[in-house]
């Protein structure tokens, strides 16, 4: 033991020098030990497993105290233990299934042959929960679960939501631990396949399209940890979902499938109750999938294939009832159209009803090779290509009109090598290789034109080219290099291992390269009158489009090394501890002598503090220690009662787009005009120099000049990746009738959190007057007014995270009915300083909803990713009519608190004047002289008031905020409660020893809709913010803020939910799938 712990120290000082992210489980295990009849250990004794299917084996042999492990075995089964002794009986165990990261332990007691006993043999189970290999939260999603779980998209979000801690918004964007979505780690067969560049919401190559990086049909089993002190995972301070694809066998098999839904087969507009709108169809419309996938032998025992390809083809409508728009000029919209045609030949396409397109191709090619009983060779090549329209989508916030959609292509080219090996029984490794390639190009839709915001009451129209896309192209490539050496001695495990992360990445984004127009009213536009705000982003260099020049190019290195020891203290307890360090080593960039130089000295004699960051140089390489230490219990050694848990540290990737905006954002490549004063008359012509040219008078530097501006990002000098501190504790428990309950408690604390400082506008200069004193900026007054923002980006360790669960599940097989059900109660709660939701670290800044400023933020708020309670229910039921006939059943009910969100005014940054976005925290008025109403052509300010007064009183969550201001994230929308289904039914025929299998599907999305119109409500409102009141102006003393109140406003705050297929309309997918093994 004192050897081990030595070992143990010097290694773990020995890795202080390197370190990375860790790469995802892609193998099983199994362990325990043989004993004879009188409890004496059997040194020596042989352990055989053979892989039914495939004719794999692994063999090992037991050491002096009757220990044996063997590690990175093939995931599934059925296995056949066979365990012999020579002059003892021999035991056999059939029917053995491996879950993915699985240890199963066995105790086998073998008796004298002189006792003249037959062999023991004896039937395994797949149940995982009373595995001593774990020991924080996680979820594993075998293959059967895959196959009854009701989903639509086929992708990974809709199994990863069985997770307790787990919570799905949209369709595919996942938040695991009540953290950022970005904080997730996803790999396939054991190599990153996050968008490591971090742009989409669902974390997955690909996925700004809404393609899956993998299709269903190839993947064998995921899993899902939230908590896991294995340090091999890491990468993440949400959950790391790991996800294996199949592979050959002797046995040739496959499939053919087809999935196809259309507008026949979805309900009407879900409508809240009371309303007397007219329930519509969607529009015409279909979504379509197929594939083909098989897989066999080239040689027996030996050498296997494996082979997937998959088609999908989906339009998704946007329905949207021009009634429903908030804004006060809902009716104007053919007026405006005309005179966009008349005026300026352009024709901005629809507003409603505008249908999205997906066209994808996968194909999966994958060979294994058993070179020998010791090694096992697998490789792997992926290719996914997408194709996506996206229509902006209107909504009662904003107008949004054809014309203003994108196209999306994306391209991700993955191959993937494990090699597992044993050397004897002491020593084994696993060596993952893995190189990825993916090029997005985004593109705005139809003739170049520059983008326009029109405000217009308690909405918004837009119209013109897609503002983010006339210059967005990505080029990633991402190699990854892991390896993880075990030595076996018996009581100890140790893990010595290494992961190794190198990503280029060259990204052009240049955003409103065409011009961007801010108008106060619809008549303004129409008018010719001067916009209140302008934009313009361009290359300092030249070019324009996705052929700017200066694009931002650089390099990431991850180097890691960690070491772990899994100690068998009792047979019944089982303790690890381990450490690791990550240090990722960044690129340099471009330097700014001018920022350096001049820049720097006026925003530290404001009093801004730099941390050390300058224009060009690197970040730090620091080293990121994660500690932790895991246990598992098996109380009375019967698999009856397990206590398991641990503590440690998590390291998170971190999307490269943040830091990555410092290489883009230097001053030096990239011009960037911000002006509400003196702005340009409109100008059709999207030319950039066109657009600078304000009547012979730049607006700014011009490209090819060597002029400086446009925004600085900077990251401080120590800037650390986001780490968290994670602890849990949990109990499984069989009750009888064969029921198992499962508790767990789980802690996250902020180590290193992201925030950002605008460093170039002054603190407050002055304050509001009236019941609302809340500190005002003067933004538009910059530090240094060459530089329209200087963004820092900083750590904070503001912010913790808990998150509760109790699990009941039971499983049940006879010969006529096969069923698996379980029910959960979770509860999370999750407070931050910032949520950093967006891949612009300006946004990042200005989105965040304040009450004195983003600046001055002081204390944490809930987060955008607080859970609440949630309720979940999961069964599946199998009936067995004959041998050749069989339906599934698969119900999965959800029922959640809505999300959080933030009242605060319609005022487009006028009171704060730190940003121009609406984020002002209203101040609840306790009387009607503490707000100052204006009259306007509906409503008087008396009636307005006694509205509103009647609205507060009314709504729990404002009564209690009177007199002071909302919080940010402070309400929730109502409670949703849904139920999807699947419904499966199998024919199948034996001919020539093969099975022949038809099977006919039909997925329902939302069922509880399809039961009721007035049931399966989901609810949502536009960027978490309901813009309860208003800001009209000031009084003439210019510091006391006048308010107009919509009464509408108060009806529309829970939004029926209509988007995509994670809505509160029922929708059905049929299917036919035919099969062979």
């Amino acid at each position: 033991m004192k050897k081990i712990l030595k070992l143990f120290l010097v290694l773990a000082a020995f890795i202080g020098a390197s370190s990375t992210y860790a790469q995802g489980n892609t193998t099983s295990s199994i362990n325990g030990v043989v004993y004879d009849s009188q409890g004496e250990p059997l040194p020596g004794a042989s352990i055989l497993a053979t892989h039914m299917d495939s004719g794999t084996r692994y063999s090992a042999s037991t050491d002096f105290t009757g220990d044996f492990r063997i590690s990175n075995m093939r995931v599934g089964g059925p296995y056949k233990i066979i365990v012999t002794y020579i002059g003892f009986g021999t035991f056999e165990q059939n029917g053995v299934y491996l879950q993915l990261g699985d240890s199963k332990n066995f105790k086998i007691s073998l008796k004298s042959e002189s006792n003249e006993l037959e062999e023991v043999v004896v039937k395994s189970t797949k149940d995982n929960t009373f595995n001593s290999n774990r020991n924080g939260a996680e979820t594993i999603i075998n293959s059967d679960k895959i196959k009854s779980l009701p989903s639509l998209s086929r992708n990974i979000a809709d199994f990863a939501r069985l997770t307790p801690q787990a919570q799905l918004r949209g369709d595919d964007q996942l938040s695991i631990g009540g953290q950022n979505n970005r904080f997730n780690a996803i790999y396939i067969d054991g190599a990153v396949s996050n968008d490591v560049f971090g742009l989409s919401s669902n974390g997955t190559n690909g996925g700004q399209t809404g393609v899956s990086p993998i299709s269903i049909d190839a993947i064998e089993q995921f899993q899902v940890s939230v908590s896991p002190f294995d340090v091999k995972l890491s990468g993440f301070a949400g959950g790391a979902i790991s996800a294996i694809t199949r592979s050959g066998s002797n046995n040739f098999e496959g499939s053919a499938y087809f999935f196809y839904r259309d507008q026949s087969l979805a309900g009407k507009t879900p409508l809240e109750s009371g309303s007397t709108a007219t329930r519509e169809k969607l529009a015409d419309f279909t979504a379509q999938t197929y594939g083909v996938r098989a897989g066999g032998a080239i040689t027996e025992n030996k050498l296997f294939y494996f082979i997937n390809y998959e088609r999908q083809d989906n339009q998704t409508p946007s329905p949207f009832d021009v009634n429903d728009y908030l804004g006060t000029s809902g009716a104007r919209i053919p007026e405006l159209v005309k005179y966009l045609g008349d005026n300026y030949s352009y024709n901005p396409g629809s507003f409603t009803n505008n249908v999205s397109t997906l066209v994808s191709d996968k194909l999966i090619a994958k060979i294994d090779w058993n070179i020998n009983d010791n090694h096992k060779l697998s490789v792997k090549n992926s290719y996914v290509k997408a194709t996506n329209f996206s229509p902006s989508r209107s909504s009662s916030r904003g107008i949004n009109f054809l014309n203003g959609s994108q196209n999306f292509v994306s391209t991700t080219n993955s191959t993937a090598l494990e090699l597992n090996s044993r050397f004897s029984n002491k020593f084994s490794n696993n060596l993952v290789v893995g190189y990825t390639d993916v090029t997005d190009d985004r593109d705005p839709l139809g003739d170049p034109f520059p983008s326009v915001e029109i405000r217009d009451g308690s909405g918004a129209i837009y119209f013109g080219s897609e503002a983010f896309s006339t210059a967005n192209y990505l080029k990633q490539r991402i190699l990854t290099v892991s390896d993880n050496f075990e030595i076996n001695t018996g009581k100890h495990n140790i893990l010595i291992g290494t992961h190794n992360e190198f990503s280029y990445a060259k990204n052009v984004f240049v955003g409103r390269n065409y011009g961007y127009y801010r108008y106060n009213s619809l008549e303004d536009f129409l008018t010719d009158a001067k916009p209140n705000r302008y934009r313009l982003g361009y290359s300092l260099f030249g070019g324009s489009g996705d052929d700017s020049q200066g694009a931002a190019e650089f390099n990431v290195s991850q180097f890691g090394l960690y070491i772990q020891d899994n100690f068998k203290l009792t047979d019944n307890f089982k303790f690890s501890y381990g450490v690791r360090v990550d240090v990722p080593v960044w690129d340099k960039g471009t330097v700014n002598n001018d920022f350096n130089t001049r820049t720097i000295p006026l925003l530290t004699a404001a009093g801004k503090d730099l941390q050390g960051a300058t224009v060009g140089d690197r970040i730090a390489t620091t080293a990121h220690y994660s500690p932790r230490v895991g246990f598992n219990y098996d109380l009375n050694g019967d698999r009856v009662t397990q206590f398991r848990g641990g503590f440690g540290i998590f390291t998170s990737r971190l999307p490269l787009v943040w830091p990555g905006g410092a290489y883009n954002n230097n001053g030096v490549s990239q011009g960037a005009i911000d002006i509400s004063t003196g702005t340009p008359n409109f100008n059709p012509n999207t030319n950039v120099e066109s657009q600078l040219d304000n009547n012979g008078t730049p607006l700014g530097p011009l490209p090819g000049s060597g002029q400086l501006g446009g925004n600085i990002d900077l990251f401080a000098k120590n800037f650390k990746l986001p780490q968290v501190f994670k602890a849990s504790f949990a109990v499984d428990r069989k009750l009888p009738a064969g029921f198992v309950v499962s508790g767990e408690i789980i802690y996250n604390d902020n180590i290193s959190a992201v925030t950002y400082e605008n460093l170039n506008i002054y603190n407050p200069s002055s304050n509001l007057t009236g019941a609302d004193t809340r500190s005002r900026y003067n933004g538009r007054n910059l530090i240094d007014k060459t530089y329209t923002g200087v963004y820092l980006g900083k750590n904070t360790s503001e912010g913790k995270a808990w998150n509760s669960s109790i699990t009941l599940t039971k499983n049940f097989a006879s010969d006529l009915v096969d069923a698996n059900i379980s029910a959960t109660y979770s509860y999370g709660k999750s407070t931050v300083l910032m949520d950093a939701t967006s891949s612009q670290n300006s946004s990042q800044w200005s989105n965040v909803e304040t009450v004195n400023g983003v600046n001055a933020l002081s204390g944490v708020s809930r987060s955008d990713f607080d859970q609440g309670h949630r309720f979940l229910g999961n069964a599946s039921v199998k009936f067995k009519w004959s041998k050749t006939m069989k339906t599934t059943l698969g119900l999965f009910y959800e029922g959640a608190q809505g999300t959080p969100f933030s009242y605060v005014y319609n005022d487009f940054g006028a009171l704060l004047q730190d940003t121009y976005s609406s984020s002002a925290l209203i101040y609840v008025p306790a009387s009607r002289s503490e707000i100052n109403l204006v009259s306007n052509s509906t409503y008087t300010a008396d009636q307005q008031w006694e509205a509103l007064s009647a609205f507060i009183d009314g709504d729990k969550y404002l009564s209690s905020r009177k007199g002071n201001y909302t919080e940010r994230n402070g309400d929730r929308l109502k409670w949703s409660h849904v139920v999807d289904l699947k419904l499966a039914h199998e024919f199948a025929i034996n001919v020539n020893k093969k099975s022949h299998k038809i099977e006919l599907t039909a997925d329902v999305f939302n069922f509880t809709n399809l039961l009721n119109k007035n049931w399966g409500r989901r609810y949502y409102t536009s960027y978490d913010q309901v813009q309860l009141l208003k800001q009209e102006g000031f009084l003439a003393d210019k510091t006391t803020p006048t308010f107009s109140f919509d009464p509408a406003n108060a009806d529309r705050i829970n939004q029926v939910d209509d988007l995509g297929l994670q809505s509160s309309r029922w929708q059905m997918q049929v299917g036919v799938r035919y099969s062979f093994e």
